[in-house]
């Protein structure tokens, strides 16, 4: 009979805040694809200019932002699973059964 393989770990749910933060990230890359999909196709003859340096420094400030987004996505997932490994440690080795049960193992 072959093993079972092993089951897959526990994904932390996510909070309101980091929903928020994924939704305004993915909506933020699709405008800024967008914009370079019609900024090098459609519009390449209409952007002259004035026009041409201002429709691409909104691009370029969206995809800044998307960054930003990311990286503060980021910092909440580190913070969170920061603060998870602390918790799950501190219930494992930090009961006092435990304590009791390695003296009990070093007096032998």
């Amino acid at each position: 009979m072959a093993p079972t393989p092993p089951s897959p770990p526990e994904k932390l749910p996510l909070s309101r805040g980091q929903i928020v933060l994924r939704v305004t990230g993915g909506v933020l890359l699709t405008v800024c694809a967008l914009m370079v999909v019609l900024g090098a196709t459609i519009f390449v003859e209409r952007l002259n200019g004035l026009q041409f340096i201002l429709y691409w420094t909104w691009c370029l400030l969206l995809t800044c932002a998307a960054i930003v987004i990311a990286l503060w996505d980021m910092l909440l997932v580190r913070r969170i699973s920061r603060r998870t490994h602390r918790e799950l440690f501190q219930r494992e080795f930090m009961r006092d059964d435990l304590g009791k049960k390695s003296r009990k193992h070093q007096d032998r």
